[in-house]
């Protein structure tokens, strides 16, 4: 028997597993990509609820108190911000810095503050 050339067969289960292959590497890619995406969006929205943070703690205790039940734009961003007294002591509040994109929480930092009245 003469086996010179390649029956239909085999170039249908060759080019399966070469179809095969791209689709694994190009769901590969596609995954990659939005994870770096999602990650670049939480860093963002980190820096900008420490930027919040680091803020709203330097203000005198007056100021401080302004930000309660705020909302803000920020760029591509929401910015809520919330103070609450801590209930079992007199002089501690709880700051709540909340980062949201259309509407989807990314980023909610908490910080204390003492604030002397």
């Amino acid at each position: 028997m003469n086996n010179k050339g390649l029956t239909l067969m085999e170039i249908i289960i060759s080019l399966a597993l070469i179809q095969i292959t791209v689709v694994v590497f190009l769901t590969i890619i596609t995954n990659c990509v939005m994870i770096n995406v999602k990650s670049k969006e939480k860093i963002e929205a980190l820096n900008i609820a420490q930027e919040y943070i680091e803020t709203i703690r330097n203000q005198d205790d007056e100021e401080f108190m302004k930000y309660k039940d705020q909302n803000e734009i920020y760029g591509k961003y929401e910015v809520d911000t919330d103070i609450n007294k801590k209930h079992d002591r007199d002089h501690l509040f709880e700051l709540s810095v909340k980062v949201k994109k259309n509407e989807k929480e990314i980023v909610n930092l908490k910080t204390l503050k003492v604030i002397r009245n």
